[in-house]
């Protein structure tokens, strides 16, 4: 068997599928079988002269410091010349700990996590500090029960997934059977109902006003809401974009880093250059282009100088309604605003593939329709 120091970035580069054994230089006895589809930790050892092999788990459901924790334990067991009958368990990782793990092994977004991490310390707060088993008990299912009863219904769905999520991922690594309470309670029809998404509250008819009241503004907010209109960027992806994501030689704006985890690309239409331009010049490549502009404030500050109620995400959903009203494919408008297809539509999911250049002329069409209904409308067109 090759001696090799096995680690996680070893077992991720690893291209061995022939069902190899490579034995743990670190722990004499620990071990890990290579096979096409799985990555098994074992015990490999003897017993009072007579061979021992021993199934620890899975990699990556079980991480290489667990197993290699639970091989020592197995060997302390050997070496004293007793054969455990199975695996020694370890100590339980803490709520705290578990969310951790859970957000590594996902690869889960560093706001993601804080916002996870949010909410357990303002609504689970005494759980935290207390392993992961005592998630079994009727006292967590009662603080469950109360929990979905005295929030919002948005709240409720968030707490709920994240609570159901991580309970699924403890019990897949250290083999727990915990039930969700959720699951129970919505059993039992005590669950609220979910919530729904958000009506779009800036109409098509308030462009104009909102326009005149956005030219109102600094020059770099002005800037900021104005790409995001004709973009269709979600709120953060506009806000943190760097120098280095605006290609102006090839026409390109990139955002490496999405909500759907799927990098984005669209290309740069004369409408954008003309923002991207004004605000890329002089800076760094590492520079922000809004550095000092509030995503959360923002539109605040566009209502109190004149412009109608509206939330950053209308302006997305605008570019929807237009390309819709455009005649525009739902593949096209998908590869604009960076959306999934469900999981039934294996044509636009799996076979369709639009590159920026695809949508170039859609998106121009798009927000010279979204200018004429800011401006044509203020003309009494």
């Amino acid at each position: 068997m090759p001696i090799v120091l096995i680690s996680e970035s070893m077992l991720l580069r690893s291209t061995i599928t022939d069902g190899r054994i490579l034995r743990d230089r670190l722990l004499c006895g620990f071990c890990v079988r290579m096979n096409a589809r799985k990555r098994t930790f074992k015990v490999a050892t003897s017993v009072a002269g007579k061979q021992f092999r021993m199934m620890l788990g899975h990699w990556p459901l079980m991480s290489v410091d667990e197993a290699r924790a639970l091989a020592l334990e197995v060997l302390r067991e050997c070496r004293a010349g007793r054969t455990p009958s199975k695996a020694v368990p370890v100590a339980l990782p803490t709520l705290r700990e578990a969310l951790t793990a859970y957000g590594v092994a996902k690869k889960i977004k560093d706001s993601s996590i804080k916002r996870y991490d949010s909410i357990f310390r303002t609504h689970f707060g005494d759980w935290l500090e207390r392993p992961v088993s005592d998630l079994s008990f009727g006292e967590f299912s009662e603080h469950c029960h109360a929990f979905a009863q005295s929030k919002g219904n948005a709240l409720v769905d968030v707490g709920r997934g994240i609570v159901t999520s991580l309970i699924k991922y403890v019990n897949a690594v250290h083999g727990l059977s915990i039930e969700t309470p959720f699951t129970k309670l919505a059993a039992a029809g005590l669950m609220p109902e979910h919530s729904q998404p958000r009506a779009r509250v800036l109409q098509v008819e308030d462009l104009p006003a909102w326009r005149e009241a956005v030219d109102k503004l600094g020059e770099k907010q002005r800037d900021y809401l104005l790409l995001t209109l004709y973009t269709g960027l979600r709120r953060n992806e506009c806000r943190e974009l760097t120098r280095q994501q605006i290609d102006l030689t090839a026409g390109v704006l990139s955002i490496p880093d999405t909500k759907n985890g799927k990098p984005h690309s669209l290309p740069i239409t004369p409408m954008m250059r003309e923002i991207l331009e004004r605000r890329c010049f002089g800076l760094d490549p590492e520079a922000v282009l809004f550095k000092g502009v509030s995503a959360e404030h923002v539109h605040s500050m566009a209502m109190r100088l004149g412009a109608p109620r509206f939330m950053l995400h209308d302006l997305r959903k605008l570019v929807a309604t237009v390309g819709e009203k455009l005649g525009l494919g739902d593949a096209v408008l998908r590869r604009i605003l960076n959306h999934t297809a469900p999981k039934t539509d294996v044509l636009h999911r799996h076979y369709v593939g639009l590159s920026e250049g695809d949508v170039a002329g859609d998106l121009v069409q798009i927000q010279e329709a979204l200018t004429g209904l800011m401006l044509g409308a203020r003309q009494g067109v």
